[in-house]
């Protein structure tokens, strides 16, 4: 019975039909993260926000966005989590004095704070650092960190070709600070040209870049080789011919991997697609949200698996509206998390 009722759930989240639910305004919503202890991130603009379920005196519930930098005018973008560490990525561009006149300056920030229930804390870890190796990316965007513990980081640039990189970091003291950076890690070898989101799963590393996703493969050392052979004697290939996971559209922005296939979210378009292990695609109506940025699963605050959340960014650069700049809920009549969510999808084909 329980098998049949997530059937039926199934076919309605790849129907198209849909309806969803305004949860709170975030300015210029870009990516969702919820974190090991239930606390939820936002990224949006120019500011990281964590939004917080709070209660009516009649015991209804509602949610607050807790501004975690007010003071600050940096563009954030991916937040991935390690262990008790959460991190977030922003770039801040601003004219300063430089010797004997005036220049525009590019700061990269990579912000750390312990994992909490509670309002956390964010210092950035290039205080104090003369030379910041991040300062050469141009659009710090999305990351997550690589079974070997790396932060994989995608630079997009929609001027030139760009890279993904890979960040080490040194946990020995009580914060953690940069050990080495790598900025071609994946670059124009793989087929990449202008990386936007990244999604760890397993031993596959999934990117965004322009209207695609491209899965890679990672080895035992947690690198990504053109060729090699995996543990079981397999040839793997990481070519661009054979990386290529999902084609559609002018414009994918973030991705989720979910069981065996890959949810995306077309900005231009404002709709959601999800593609099967088998590659056969479910797609909303077009303009069904608000220029699409970013979607998670629920675990934490209020939110659980029958919940998937969607940030609706709207019109590029403006804030002020209820165009999009908000944190949306599709409720899902099956729950996301369960095994047997992913049969029903997969015995649906």
């Amino acid at each position: 019975m329980k098998k049949a009722i997530a059937a039926v759930g199934v076919a309605l989240l790849v129907s198209g039909c849909i309806e969803k639910e305004k949860i709170v305004k975030i300015p210029d919503a870009e990516n969702i993260l919820f974190t090991e202890q239930g606390s939820l991130l936002i990224s949006g603009g120019k500011s990281l926000f964590q939004v917080e379920q709070k209660f009516n005196e009649d015991g209804s519930s509602y949610y607050q966005a807790h501004d975690l930098y007010p003071d600050r005018d940096c563009a954030f973008g991916g937040i991935a989590q390690s262990g008790e560490w959460v991190f977030a990525v922003c770039k801040e561009i601003y004219v300063a004095w430089k010797g004997w006149t005036f220049g525009v300056v590019q700061d990269t920030h990579l912000f750390a704070a312990k994992d909490s229930k509670d309002l956390m804390h964010f210092q950035a870890l290039d205080k104090d650092l003369s030379n910041d190796p991040l300062d050469s990316m141009v659009i710090p965007n999305g990351m997550d960190f690589s079974p070997s513990g790396d932060l994989i980081i995608a630079d997009e640039d929609f001027f030139s070709d760009s890279s993904v990189g890979r960040i080490k970091l040194d946990y020995s003291g009580d914060f953690p600070k940069f050990s080495s950076f790598e900025a071609d890690f994946i670059d124009t070898d793989y087929g990449i040209s202008s990386p936007n989101g990244v999604q760890i799963e397993g031993n596959m590393l999934y990117v965004s870049d322009k209207n695609t996703v491209r899965r890679f493969h990672f080895d035992e050392n947690g690198e990504v080789p053109l060729l090699f052979t995996n543990e079981h004697g397999e040839e793997v290939s990481n070519l661009p011919d054979d990386n290529l996971f999902y084609t559609g559209g002018i414009i994918v922005d973030d991705i989720m991997p979910y069981c065996g296939g890959i949810a995306v979210t077309h900005y231009l378009e404002s709709k959601l697609v999800f593609q099967s292990a088998s590659g056969e695609q479910y797609k909303t109506l077009p303009f069904s949200f608000e220029s699409p940025t970013a979607l998670a699963i629920g675990k934490g605050q209020g939110f659980d698996g029958n919940d998937l959340m969607v940030t609706e960014k709207g019109v590029l650069l403006e804030t002020g509206s209820d165009i999009g700049n908000r944190l949306s809920r599709v409720p899902m009549d099956v729950d996301l998390h369960d095994p047997l969510t992913c049969q029903a999808i997969n015995e649906m084909e």
